[in-house]
């Protein structure tokens, strides 16, 4: 059976990872932004240090803890960004952070890796800096970026990016992959625009068609590339629609990967959380973690399993008892409803009949 990337956050083991905003500050302006927040009023509500270690220590508790991803916002634009990273290392969990990258220096890398981080995952949207610029609203900033890879070549901290495919974008990904190459990347992500934070204002576009183009170039890409590149690509909600009656979607596995905001609140998937179904089960900083992290992840299975009971259209689908119905923050998240279809189904196209009945369903769906 032939699974398509429906979750991002599906992980191969049990173990249980964090993303952690640990600022709601940022120096961009994404058009896709995820988690954008006001600079002053993030500046003025950004965790003390005493806060943010007795965080660490709570998280430490649970053993099955093995990373952090330490994001934003922009998390280098915490002064005191290294000393986290220690303290977390210290605590015999592993720290990486999600960034930009425009605020990496040689120093700075050099002192992060001391504070045990092993992977910075960057961000690159384009072959060209008019479209990488464009997208992240900061003019100079592929230039930065291309710099600051050519650094970390350099370095023993292994590096990826993450490539955000829209209409402008899509058509670059060729002379994407051969920069990764060149600047000697270990991972290279491939995500579709997600209609969320900002992308729910820039992005409201039918992705069907787009997830289709990207499998394609993909698949071509992967035959012609050599063997002995180091670059491994990862497409995550995107997949060749295909007439396989077994190419069904992915279980959410948002409950292995949680999240924690800025102010210290744990949550499921950082996408789940951002959607309009978000939702938190309290502050690390007034609970134990081990019992907020089970009663998360004991509503998320309710959250899944009701989910997967109740989508009217998929009780029309040959594959529904097979199909893990995908990811619930980013079904058609019209009304707040998780009773949607996740809007990469490779199977709407060919379920839907041409009779009124079932396109009415499919609109509701």
């Amino acid at each position: 059976m032939k699974i398509l990337n429906s979750c991002p956050f599906n992980l191969s083991d049990n173990k249980t990872r964090i993303l952690w905003e640990i600022t709601p500050r940022c120096n961009m302006s994404c058009k896709h932004c995820l988690f954008f927040q006001n600079n002053q009023n993030g500046f003025m509500q950004e965790m003390k240090l005493d806060d943010v270690y007795k965080i660490i220590d709570n998280i430490s508790k649970d053993k099955n803890v093995t990373a952090i991803w330490l994001s934003g916002g922009e998390p280098l634009l915490r002064k005191d960004i290294v000393q986290i990273c220690e303290y977390i290392s210290n605590k015999n969990i592993v720290p990486s952070l999600s960034t930009n990258g425009v605020l990496l220096n040689e120093e700075l890398i050099e002192s992060l890796y001391n504070a045990g981080v092993r992977y910075i995952h960057l961000s690159l949207d384009g072959a060209k800096a008019s479209t990488h610029d464009k997208l992240r609203g900061v003019k100079g900033a592929y230039s930065k970026l291309m710099d600051v890879m050519e650094l970390l070549k350099k370095s023993p901290i292994r590096s990826g990016a993450s490539f955000m495919v829209t209409e402008e974008s899509i058509d670059e990904i060729e002379d994407v992959i051969k920069i990764a190459d060149e600047k000697g990347l270990n991972v290279l992500s491939f995500y579709l625009v997600a209609e969320l934070g900002r992308g729910a204002e820039n992005y409201k576009t039918d992705k069907s068609n787009l997830a289709e183009r990207l499998a394609n170039k993909i698949e071509k890409i992967e035959k012609l590339r050599m063997d002995n590149s180091k670059l491994k690509i990862e497409l995550f909600r995107a997949d060749k629609p295909s007439n396989c009656e077994e190419n069904v979607l992915q279980k959410c596995k948002g409950s292995n990967f949680l999240n924690i905001t800025y102010d210290g609140k744990l949550g499921a998937c950082p996408w789940f959380m951002k959607s309009e179904e978000g939702f938190d089960v309290g502050s690390i900083l007034e609970n134990d973690f081990i019992e907020l992290e089970e009663k998360c992840k004991n509503i998320m299975k309710e959250k899944i399993e009701e989910r997967q009971n109740n989508i009217e259209y998929c009780k029309k689908c040959p594959n529904e008892a097979l199909c893990g119905k995908g990811c619930i923050a980013l079904q058609n998240l019209n009304k707040g409803s998780y009773y949607k279809l996740d809007p990469i189904c490779p199977n709407i196209k060919r379920t839907v009949g041409a009779n009124n009945k079932d396109t009415a369903l499919l609109k509701e769906a």
